[in-house]
């Protein structure tokens, strides 16, 4: 009489289906080296998530009249509240992304795939926002629902390879968007911040009249907040070009899955890995 497969057999199926579905004979080194650096790429972005408020936060406060003894926190967090509303949805979809390339590196890894399952809650209640659209809430979903069908799931060699194919499209449309977030509209919010900031700087300084200690003080401030954030926008640009590397390796990992060998895995994901890494590295050097 058959015996019903183990659940140990099953994860090991499926991790088979998944390297088989790579390539009818290579090793995965190059699959797990990339899907592990955009794992950790991934997992850095959420300083820039909270800073996207505190940018809007600083730059209200900045605009404030520079003679003003007020507590104008309740005024300045309601002039931030789209900024401050959006944060839980970024987050919840980063932990999506991050947690969907460390399924990938666990099958790679001949490992059973975990996720955090608070994904599910969250991505059964993402709404789209102003800031967050309706593609990007429906490629978070996507991933989360391919999250939850390699836990559950012995994926077949066709059914993996497909379901690669069909998630490249969620993680194109996710990184576009996170991307444009990151190096477009939060560089955008740092450059406001910047040019708030210099003419209260500047408010200050008139103020200050003849006072040449004052001013000394405030010009050594003020190239210390313009050194921050220029800090922070060349993190951000570099968080966007890693997603976009991210987006690229991926793409290429769907576009050919099952017909790929060993050197030409190597060849093609290799160099998506070693930028990764070199902007993983540039983005840390941010002062969060």
């Amino acid at each position: 009489m058959l015996k019903a497969p183990t659940a140990t057999g099953l994860v090991a199926a499926t991790s088979a289906a998944l390297l088989l579905a790579l390539s009818s004979c290579a090793t995965p080194d190059a699959v797990r080296q990339f899907v592990s650096t955009a794992c950790e790429a991934t997992s850095q972005f959420s300083p820039f998530v909270q800073d996207i408020a505190d940018s809007c936060i600083r730059r209200k406060l900045a605009e404030r009249p520079v003679t003003e003894i007020a507590d104008s926190s309740g005024a300045v967090t309601a002039a931030c509240k789209e900024d401050i509303d959006l944060a839980p949805e970024l987050l919840g979809s980063l932990k999506v992304l991050t947690n969907y390339f460390n399924a990938l590196h666990s099958l790679a890894s001949d490992q059973a795939v975990t996720y955090d399952k608070e994904i599910d809650s969250f991505a059964a209640n993402l709404q789209a926002a102003v800031g967050f659209p309706a593609p990007a809430t429906d490629a978070v979903k996507g991933l989360a629902k391919f999250l939850l069908d390699s836990a559950a799931s012995g994926y077949q060699r066709a059914h993996l390879t497909s379901a690669l194919k069909a998630a490249d499209v969620d993680v194109t449309t996710l990184t576009n968007t996170l991307g444009r977030i990151a190096g477009v509209e939060y560089v955008r919010d740092l450059d406001n911040e910047q040019d708030s900031l210099k003419n209260r700087y500047i408010d200050a300084m008139r103020s200050a009249g003849h006072n040449d200690a004052l001013a000394f003080l405030l010009q050594r401030h003020w190239a210390a907040d313009l050194a921050t954030l220029q800090k922070r926008r060349g993190a951000a640009l570099s968080f966007q070009a890693a997603l976009a590397k991210i987006q690229g390796g991926h793409h290429q990992l769907a576009l050919h899955a099952g017909r790929w060998s060993a050197a030409e895995l190597s060849k093609e994901l290799g160099p998506f890995t070693a930028s990764l890494q070199t902007l993983v590295k540039n983005f840390q050097v941010a002062a969060f």
